[in-house]
């Protein structure tokens, strides 16, 4: 199994599609029953400290994969095996990373698309607000 392959790391990606995440009363999934409900603050802060462990991670998948590049200090039997051992466990590590960068992005990505959601019904409930009050240039409206 290589890094980024698809094996442990496949089942990480979409873990966190179709999860329900329901910000200031405004569901990611419309319909969707349950689910986790945030205050816009904490989910703003739970997409953010997403997104950095999944850049962290991404640092951390690179050196792992360099690692899997390790050669034996001498071309015997016993460095070879012993390399060869130290190698194998370097890409299970590689691939364990993978799915923590997986899972990251994936949870960045349904936060996201949850904000993404309230900002926009957010900022079309400003913009009938202005237009139903007829003073479009000021930014602002009468009710």
């Amino acid at each position: 199994m290589e890094p980024g392959d698809g094996g442990a790391a496949g089942g990480m990606a979409n873990l966190w599609n179709g999860v329900n995440f329901i910000v200031d009363g405004k569901p990611s999934v419309p319909g969707a029953e349950g689910g986790f409900d945030l205050d816009l603050a904490t989910a703003e802060g739970l997409y953010r400290e997403a997104v950095s462990l999944a850049e962290d991670l991404e640092e951390v998948r690179r050196v792992a994969e360099r690692l899997c590049e390790t050669q034996p200090p001498a071309d015997d039997p016993a460095s070879v095996s012993f390399n060869n051992a130290g190698v194998e466990a370097f890409k299970a590590g590689a691939v364990h990373v993978q799915a923590e960068v997986d899972y990251y992005w994936s949870l960045a990505r349904a936060l996201g698309k949850a904000l993404g959601l309230y900002q926009e019904s957010d900022e079309q409930a400003g913009r009938d607000i202005t237009a139903s009050g007829g003073e479009s240039d000021s930014g602002g409206g009468f009710i």
